[in-house]
């Protein structure tokens, strides 16, 4: 049986907070534990020892990536079995990388793609000794990194992960068809409002669009007995016009200074859902008009005139921001039920500094839906007692839907 020697060193003074250790001697060294929480256990006299890490069989020094994708630095692998090495990378468009093998007198060896031209790069292959080219990697892929793994013996390669991002297709708003779309005047125009301005008492020929690709779809909402863009809704656009004179009357125009994310259409998108009893739910609603659900990858977001001018300066219904407010954009997605199926969340707000550049927001994570919403979180300063007081406007550009 082996022998564990414990000594109680009490802590000077000796008051009743004093603490208690003890140390344990093993092979000539000490080691101190604080006594209290602590639990010795004593099984048998076999004394564990710790594993020791494999020692794996190679014929070279050391293999390491080279390119673009190091930043043209050598980024050494690790040694993961017999002759095998592996190493990460991120696969980002452009980027290229090849192989370099250090023999144990300190040579260095290049492998790469077979030819006279860089290659793309493959799940699999076997790379070329002395070759002066590099793999590259398309556009395309999704960027997670990825394991390289070289066999040092055979010069084969595989890259673990590597897999090409869906196809995708991009709504753009650009044509003669989403230009029809645009109304004059920004408000109170009759695609938007009716033809007397007071919105639409029936459903027909309320505003409303499909993409002729994804079939997304928007319609103005209902409510209050009409329909009309007051009641939410995304309305097609190409105005601009400067902050300081965003307002109501300018509701579609981005700032002078910002043009579309691409093109010269966009969408500005109107509503919200406070829970507030002076409020009805006016969240702008996309869905799929053939009923399938489909994937949103992504889209592009600002913020137009009128919020920036109101959170810069104030207006008749809402206060300037001050260094606590904060504004979020949430994107909820749904299915067929009306069951939520998660939510993604973007600052346009933060503090006095609002969003004046285009944003990406990634929707992926949504998986498959059938209806998106648009809704705010805020902070108190932007409630003025009847609710949400701050524009509850969004630019949108280029929605990204998986195919």
């Amino acid at each position: 049986m082996k022998k564990i020697f414990v000594s109680l060193l009490m802590a000077m003074p000796l008051v009743a907070s004093a603490q208690t250790s003890f140390t344990v001697e093993s092979n000539g060294k000490k080691y101190a534990f604080p006594l209290e929480g602590t639990t010795i256990t004593v099984t048998d006299d076999k004394i564990t020892l710790p594993a020791e890490a494999p020692v794996y069989k190679s014929n070279l020094k050391g293999v390491s990536l080279f390119g673009k994708a190091t930043t043209f630095q050598f980024k050494g692998m690790s040694l993961i079995a017999d002759y095998m090495w592996a190493g990460k990378l991120m696969p980002k468009a452009d980027d290229t990388f090849k192989f370099l093998a250090t023999t144990n007198t300190g040579s260095d060896l290049y492998f790469g793609p077979e030819g006279d031209a860089d290659a793309p790069i493959a799940v699999s292959g076997t790379a070329t000794k002395g070759s002066t080219k590099f793999y590259t990697i398309e556009s395309g892929y999704q960027q997670d990194s990825v394991l390289v793994v070289f066999n040092e013996r055979t010069a084969q390669y595989s890259v673990m992960g590597l897999v090409k991002e869906a196809p995708y297709y991009t709504i753009d708003f650009e044509g003669s068809k989403w230009s029809a779309l645009i109304d004059t005047p920004e408000y109170g125009g009759p695609l938007l409002y009716g033809a007397d301005g007071g919105g639409f008492y029936t459903d027909e020929g309320v505003y409303e669009w499909t993409d002729e690709v994804t079939s997304l779809h928007s319609k103005l909402n209902n409510a209050y007995g009409s329909w009309a863009y007051w009641s939410g809704g995304a309305a097609v656009s190409n105005y601009h016009c400067d902050i300081a004179n965003g307002s109501s009357k300018t509701q579609l125009s981005l700032p002078t200074e910002t043009p579309a994310h691409s093109g010269d259409n966009f969408i500005v998108t109107y509503g919200y859902s406070d829970g507030s009893q002076f409020a009805t739910d006016s969240r702008p609603v996309f869905d799929f008009q053939d009923g399938v659900a489909r994937q949103v990858k992504g889209l592009w977001i600002t913020n137009n005139s009128y919020f920036l001018h109101s959170l810069t300066q104030g207006d008749g219904f809402n206060q300037s921001a001050t260094d606590d407010t904060f504004i979020d954009v949430t994107f909820e997605g749904f299915d067929a039920a009306g069951i939520s199926q998660g939510m993604v969340k973007y600052r346009i707000q933060d503090g006095k500094k609002a969003l004046t550049d285009w944003a990406y927001v990634d929707l992926s994570s949504l998986g498959k839906i059938n209806t998106l919403k648009i809704n705010y979180e805020f902070s108190k300063d932007q409630d003025n007692g009847y609710g949400f007081a701050a524009p509850a406007y969004l630019v949108i550009d280029d929605i990204e839907i998986y195919k």
